[in-house]
């Protein structure tokens, strides 16, 4: 198998940050992005090679990663597997697996091999080091596999097997959706209090100087992906109702004073949380 990759969307955060740690893996890495201008400029200063005209340049590498908003990626992997040379790799890394793999099953019927991966983190990560990476494999061949993945397990990341979409998307409304979510409207809360910021934070405690810190590393995001994690998973709509259904109930609590069905609800919050093997160092990381 060839150490050669065409990232398209490799103009994107995540796409120059995977364009970067192949690059460390010694791969002859090329981008490709929408605006030729730009993906010259972006080529240049991570030191590859690119492409500007993907479509014509994936007949001749051994391995494609598709970087793309959630929207079009399955669009792209189709077109793209119809002009992969046989016994070629091609993977996606996007946050929602509903339409891709279809799309990622059907590119196999090109004589190619697939899988999916999502990545656990964003593009300011220093290092893969105990950082999960959600793998669904849609190819069957382990060599495969191991050729994609070794340069993760090499630098210390954490594959997370995952059987199908639906099991990968019920699990990121969880972890990925309901985080991002809680943490914009916290953020917007704080903006409708009448005070600003500064002001605010002379305030702030532990809790809040941490809750602050996640609410602002959220909020430097690109609003379009987040609004695409948010919008296209659909089980997301479940995990909503299940989060306004609690807080209506810990609000009416509240408003009543009913300190024992409070201390109710915490425990058994606390009774679930618990069950995490890490639960009693969580206050002394804290």
């Amino acid at each position: 198998m060839e150490k050669n990759v065409l990232i398209i969307g490799g103009t994107g955060k995540m796409g120059q940050w995977f364009a970067n740690f192949f690059k460390y893996k010694k791969f002859k890495v090329k981008i490709y992005g929408r605006n030729p201008v730009k993906t010259k400029k972006i080529a240049k200063s991570l030191g590859v090679d690119y492409s500007l005209n993907y479509v014509e340049d994936v007949k001749n590498v051994g391995m494609v990663l598709v970087s793309t908003p959630i929207e079009v990626t399955p669009k792209i992997i189709l077109e793209v597997a119809k002009n992969l040379k046989k016994g070629a790799i091609l993977f996606d890394v996007a946050s929602i697996k509903h339409d891709v793999l279809p799309a990622l099953k059907k590119a196999e019927k090109f004589g190619i091999h697939t899988l999916s991966l999502h990545p656990m983190f964003g593009p300011g990560a220093k290092s893969v080091k105990d950082k999960a990476i959600l793998t669904i494999p849609v190819t069957r061949k382990i060599e495969v596999l191991k050729f994609v993945l070794k340069p993760f397990l090499d630098s210390g990341a954490k594959i997370v097997w995952v059987k199908d979409a639906k099991t990968h998307d019920k699990m990121v409304a969880l972890t990925l959706a309901l985080p991002h979510f809680l943490n914009i409207i916290f953020g917007k809360t704080l903006s409708t209090s009448g005070f600003n910021i500064k002001k605010i934070k002379d305030f702030g405690g532990t809790t809040f100087n941490l809750q602050l810190i996640l609410a602002e590393s959220v909020v430097q995001e690109d609003p379009n992906l987040y609004a695409s994690i948010q919008t296209q998973n659909k089980y997301f709509i479940k995990v909503m109702e299940e989060l306004f259904n609690h807080a209506n109930n810990l609000k009416k609590i509240v408003l009543n004073k009913e300190k024992e069905k409070f201390s109710k609800f915490f425990l058994e919050t606390r009774k679930f949380l618990a069950e995490d093997p890490e639960f009693k160092n969580a206050y002394k990381k804290f």
